[in-house]
């Protein structure tokens, strides 16, 4: 599959965010953050997959459930 095509009008996946650098769910290349909305109650980041033959698009956020167990 090749996701340099991804209709944007469709929803985008999520993905939690963990402690490591994010890849990309479907190639394992990694990826770029291209918008970032952590100043917002979402706490979510938009990831491009720098493999450009891949290119997947997709939310990363942060768990809340995770967070507590941290605070």
């Amino acid at each position: 599959m090749k996701y340099h095509n991804q209709k944007l009008f469709e929803p985008l996946e999520i993905f939690l965010m963990n402690d490591q650098p994010f890849t990309c769910p479907h190639c394992g290349s990694r990826c770029i953050e291209i918008a970032s909305f952590s100043h917002t109650n979402s706490k979510m980041f938009i990831q491009q997959c720098l493999n450009s033959s891949c290119s997947f698009i997709c939310f990363e956020e942060e768990d809340e459930y995770y967070l507590k167990l941290w605070r």
